[in-house]
Order: C-alpha cells, then structure tokens, then sequence
C-alpha cells in the first residue's frame, strides 16, 4: 500500500486526481486478480500506459460507449471480476442512466463507477463536458453509494476501500492538477462517515469534493473575525452521515458548498434531511444555479459561478450578521 505522508500528499496534489487512479492499479491489480479496470477511450487520461502493458488482462477499452461500459460492468461483475468503469462523469452518469438504474440500481451489482471532471473542471471543453448533475442523477436510484474526495489523499483511501466493498459505487473525481492538500497523514477512513475537520458552534460549513479547499480558507477568515466554525468533509454523499448534521443542529448558520447544481446536490440532500426535523438551522447553500456556465479555464468558472473563496466569505459573512450573534 501507499505510504501516507505529507511529500506522497503532495505529489498526489500535482498529479490530479485521475493520475492517482492510474497510479494506484498496478497495486490493485496485484493484490486482486479479480480487479478488473474498464474505459471508455480515457485511458489515456488515467495515465494507464504501463498498467496497459503490465496487466493486459486487468483492462478493458469498449470505446467511445459510455452505455455499452456500464452493461460491459455489470456483466463482467457478475462473473466474478471486482470492475471500476471511467469515463467523464457527466457521460458516466446521465448518458447511462438506464444501464445504472437497472444493473446497478435494481439489480445492486457492485460495479464501482469512477467519473472524472465532477463539477467545473472541465469547463474549458463546454458545458458537454461539466458533471453538474451527476450527484443529482445517482443519488435518485435506490442502493447506489456515492463518494466525493476532498483530495488525492483521501482518494487514495477511498480507492482502497472500495476493494471490500460490495455495493455499488459512484466515485466522483473533481478538481484538475495541483489541488488542495488537505490530508498530509494517514487518518481513519470510513464510507458514509464525515470527517470534522474543526470544531466550532457558531457556523457550520460542510463540503464536498475539491472545494473543501476553498471552505478551509473561508474558515480560517471567519475565526479571524471572532467567528467559530465546525468544518466538515462531506466525502461521502450517500448515505449522508446525518450523526455529524445532529451535532450541528443547533449552530446558528450551516453553509454547503458544492461544484454541483444547487438543485438535487450535497445541499439538497443535507436540506431534505433538515427539513423532517422538529428544529434544524437556517441553511446557506453555494452552488450552480439553474444555468450552464459558459466554457472558460476553471478558476473564472468558479468566479463566475460564485464560488471563489472571496464571494463566497462576504456572503456567509452578511448572512452571519442577520443572524445575530
């Protein structure tokens, strides 16, 4: 297994979150001969190349078929492989809802989904290729667990993980190169667990993905200001860990953030659980509005879309303050 340790955390960071999938299936592979790996045509964005050649009989290409991948999976699943399916997660999951919903959903065959591009980081190539209403889409379908790293560390957890797991997984890969280091040492992992970061009573900002970076930040500057803060990493979507939303129940203001649209996202399924309590928090939610955001580099896009650190501080900051202290 990989070490854990801040200068592994930050050549993972470098990588992106797609290399360290392609960096980690050798090793998976070699501790299951069962792993089986299953593209369609993004291999090369894995940097698979020499898994390709090392383990020939461990990968599969179906080609520009993001449909056929999935029933692919599913079958191959059920002779006996362990099958993680790639491609973009807007193709992963929207293209290839009803092959999800039947073979995944219904007939609970534990492929495990990877898709790459969870939210704006690949703006650069259109709103095609954004995964805005992945969560939205398998968080619909019965039996499905869906996860969301906050870094390459914390993939780097999940993907070994989910070897022993038996359910069917939606793994959504967000953000581009360099991201984020959030964990530099080993830790505890657990599926449908939340992990707090920081613990306040004033605030609660749970995040989901990359943008938890972003969240740290936005913390930081409201302890600054007197203001404390419970900070949570949201790695795992569904099942919510609704333990850690009763512990914040009573703070005055919770903050979701999310590369996601605001409807049927992280927030949405944090609302739905608050709403059938008898006492919940007054909610701020941060994500895509009902729009597509037009095609430019990530960082304008999350400008453009409100979710850069400095929009996002002065309006938790506002909505603090009408709270009342």
């Amino acid at each position: 297994m990989q070490e854990i340790n801040k200068r592994n955390a930050r050549i993972w960071s470098m990588l992106g979150m797609r290399r360290v999938v392609g960096m980690l299936l050798g090793e998976l592979a070699e501790a299951d001969p069962a792993m089986m790996f299953a593209t369609a045509d993004v291999a090369r964005y894995f940097g698979t190349e020499e898994f390709q050649k090392n383990y020939p009989d461990h990968y599969i290409d179906v080609g520009i078929a993001e449909q056929n991948l999935v029933g692919v999976a599913a079958g191959m699943q059920k002779e006996g492989l362990h099958v993680f399916a790639a491609t973009y997660a807007t193709f992963i999951t929207a293209r290839t809802l009803d092959q999800i919903r039947v073979n995944l959903g219904y007939g609970k065959i534990a492929v495990k989904l990877i898709g790459v591009g969870g939210g704006l980081a690949e703006g650069d190539l259109s709103a095609t290729h954004m995964g805005l209403e992945d969560i939205a889409d398998i968080r619909a379908i019965p039996n499905i667990t869906i996860l969301s790293p906050a870094d390459a560390t914390e993939l780097v957890k999940m993907m070994y993980a989910l070897m022993d797991y038996d359910k069917p997984v939606y793994l959504r890969l967000s953000g581009k190169t360099n991201i984020p280091v959030i964990y530099k040492e080993d830790y505890t992992f657990e599926i449908g667990k939340a992990i707090c970061l920081a613990k306040g009573e004033d605030i609660g900002i749970i995040a989901t993905g990359v943008i938890l970076g972003t969240a740290k930040k936005i913390a930081q500057e409201l302890e600054k200001n007197g203001i404390s803060v419970t900070l949570i990493d949201m790695h795992t979507i569904k099942p919510l860990d609704t333990d850690i939303l009763d512990e914040i129940c009573t703070h005055k203001l919770v903050v979701t953030i999310e590369e996601h649209m605001k409807a049927g996202g992280l927030g949405s399924a944090i609302a739905e659980y608050y709403a059938e309590k008898e006492q919940h928090p007054l909610m701020q939610m941060f994500a895509v509005e009902d729009v597509y955001p037009n095609a430019t580099e990530y960082e304008y896009l999350l400008e453009d879309c409100g979710l850069d650190a400095k929009t996002m501080l002065q309006k938790i900051s506002e909505k603090y303050e009408k709270v009342g202290r």
